[in-house]
């Protein structure tokens, strides 16, 4: 029996971490991650699990013919989309476009935490690609369910808002904060959602690590976790420079950038030079959005 594009997500019940509602992860998504781990894919099988969420291929299209890609001809087809963005690329944009489509709605609406989770993804495969650090997939990745334990905890309780805003102002101690109010901060309900969802080992361990500045340090953290977590450190510096200069408010009066900018350029092995030049490309990067 074919499944219904209704059914986007498991039967089996959400779980809970410390008393958060974790949503199951979407059949589809399980389905397509099933088949793109495989040795030697099937486009062809891919293409027909996509069509069954008509609203899904629709936007995979859009996505996959936008200036952003850069595609040289128009795709019509998903199997066309695979062949000319590439299988990590599609596979990152297609678990962004179902992760947004199941959690960016009712309580865990947040438009600007998914402008920025946006921006993160993208700006983490730039860096992917021009510092061979990582794969873009798992750069993808990471980027997409960083902080994916902010509108988990803005949907659990209710003050979590003025918490957000506490720890994002003038603090060091962001996931401390989160910790003396609710018992619970985002990167531990990140991680175990991102662990849920069968995303890769070393995105969930910088998910759980990412405030964690010591772990540039730290010898018995995996190489690519941390320079997972020091390219997200540039990014975010991006992301802030970007909207302050486009003229948005801004929600942050500290950067930790300023604060481990110097190992986080060791950890990524580059130069000084070089970082000021990865932002100055992600910011570019960020003026040239996906469609929505």
């Amino acid at each position: 029996m074919q499944p219904t594009p209704e059914s986007t997500v498991e039967a089996n019940a959400a779980v809970t971490f410390k008393g958060i509602t974790i949503p199951p992860r979407p059949a589809l998504l399980m389905a397509l991650q099933r088949e793109m781990r495989k040795d030697d894919p099937d486009f062809r099988k891919i293409g027909q699990l996509l069509r069954r969420d008509a609203g899904m291929a629709g936007s995979l299209l859009k996505s996959a013919n936008s200036a952003f890609y850069g595609t040289q001809r128009h795709v019509e087809t998903i199997e066309d989309a695979i062949t000319l963005v590439g299988m990590e690329q599609f596979s990152a944009l297609m678990t962004g476009l179902i992760t947004r489509k199941v959690l960016a709605s009712g309580a865990m609406m947040m438009a600007r935490f998914w402008d920025v989770s946006e921006k993160r993804s993208i700006g983490m495969g730039h860096v992917a690609r021009q510092t061979r650090l990582f794969s873009s997939e798992l750069a993808f990745s990471f980027g997409l369910f960083c902080d994916i334990g902010i509108p988990l905890l803005k949907a659990h309780y209710p003050a979590y808002l003025q918490t957000l805003q506490l720890a994002n102002h003038g603090s060091e101690r962001f996931t401390q904060i989160e910790d003396e109010r609710h018992g619970v901060n985002h990167t531990a309900a990140g991680a175990f959602l991102a662990e849920t969802w069968g995303i890769a080992e070393q995105a969930v361990q910088a998910i759980a690590l990412h405030h964690t500045l010591a772990a540039l340090h730290d010898g018995h953290v995996p190489q690519t976790v941390r320079r997972l977590i020091a390219a997200n450190l540039l990014v975010d510096r991006a992301i802030q420079e970007f909207r302050s200069e486009a003229g948005y408010s801004s929600d942050h009066d500290y950067s930790e950038w300023n604060v481990a900018c110097a190992p986080a350029i060791v950890t990524m092995g580059i130069t000084p030079l070089q970082a000021e030049t990865l932002c100055a490309e992600l910011k570019q990067r960020f003026a040239n959005p996906l469609p929505s």
